[in-house]
């Protein structure tokens, strides 16, 4: 991470500005002090230094709270390097987490590695909704197709390298999208002609270091402890507790009894259509081992995940912006 902030200061002046829609003074002018060079020539005297080192509002690198005139003086100054496109989804999270939880950590973990970098990344429109089909059967979901879904991405993609953004990063926190834009991650960084990466929220945190940090022997991938921690220390205003009892009281059944409709979202992904048939045997004792580990989940240790993705991807932008300006193929050989 940039010289001079801890991860728990970090997510300490990240939680503060996010409640009061402010950043300190000291984080922002310690932040560009490590990772900003004096701008010069056009880039004084468009985005002159003072301004950049003053109070930071942390909607700044959220693309859409711009101003065509702000981004248009960015470029041109050559201090706006690069662009996080966050990836997610609106679906079930069992029966405490809010439908919006893929969508909501992806944008949020973007958010404070574009603050860390600030200002030269911005983040990009999320997809709200991705590639779901299997969660049908559980109200609130909501999917796309999949080529609808990969050309929502590439179509941002494409306008961002319009704009004049050369490096471009996919952080995706919803499973079912992953396949979907890994399989389309080189054809899209060939026809761009850009620095551009796939990866997940998920990847800097492997097994190993999970297992420092929960409590819980198997992780179940969905809504358990994991998720839930993670949620409790971004927005923990999405996270309603829900007791064992309220959970078995409501009878839930996903493993059968599903209407035509829910049939044919079942039916399109190899999840939940098994040798041509859809088997959804054990969904029941799966969502219900998910909703007991969520009761494990505590804001600390969510604290310790995102500092360890947010320093991950802080470090993978920068290697990323210093491919871009040297001319250097991405991935590195």
């Amino acid at each position: 991470m940039t010289q001079g902030i801890t991860r728990r200061s970090l997510l300490q002046s990240l939680a503060g500005g996010l409640a009061t829609g402010s950043l300190t003074a000291g984080l922002a002018a310690e932040s560009l002090a490590g990772a900003l060079p004096a701008p010069s020539g056009s880039a004084s005297r468009n985005v002159p230094m003072e301004r950049l080192r003053r109070h930071i509002d942390p909607d700044r690198v959220l693309l859409w709270e711009n101003t065509r005139k702000e981004i248009r003086e960015l470029l041109d100054s050559g201090l706006l390097k690069a662009a996080i496109l966050p990836a997610g989804s609106i679906e079930q999270h069992n029966e405490h987490i809010a439908l919006v939880e893929d969508t909501a950590h992806a944008t949020f973990y973007a958010k404070q590695i574009a603050l860390e970098l600030y200002p030269r990344v911005i983040v990009a429109p999320p997809s709200f909704c991705g590639y779901a089909p299997y969660w049908m059967s559980r109200k609130g979901s909501i999917t796309l197709r999949r080529k609808t879904f990969q050309d929502y991405i590439f179509d941002v993609l494409h306008s961002l390298k319009t704009n004049g953004i050369h490096t471009l990063l996919v952080l995706n926190g919803h499973g079912g999208n992953q396949q979907p834009l890994k399989e389309m991650e080189e054809t899209w960084r060939s026809k761009l002609g850009v620095t551009m990466e796939v990866d997940s929220v998920w990847a800097p945190t492997p097994p190993d270091f999970v297992k420092t940090v929960l409590e819980s022997e198997k992780r179940l991938s969905h809504a358990e402890e994991y998720e839930t921690s993670i949620a409790l220390a971004a927005h923990p205003h999405r996270v309603r507790r829900v007791s064992m009892k309220e959970y078995d009281d409501a009878k839930l059944n996903y493993e059968s009894g599903f209407s035509p409709e829910v049939e044919h979202f079942l039916r399109i992904d190899g999840r939940t259509f098994i040798d041509g048939r859809i088997n959804e045997e054990g969904e029941n004792a799966t969502d219900r081992a998910r909703q007991e580990q969520s009761l494990l989940a505590t804001a600390a240790k969510g604290e310790k995940l995102v500092a360890r993705v947010v320093e991950y991807y802080v470090e993978k932008l920068q290697k990323m912006i210093a491919a871009t300006e040297s001319g250097q193929p991405w991935p590195p050989a």
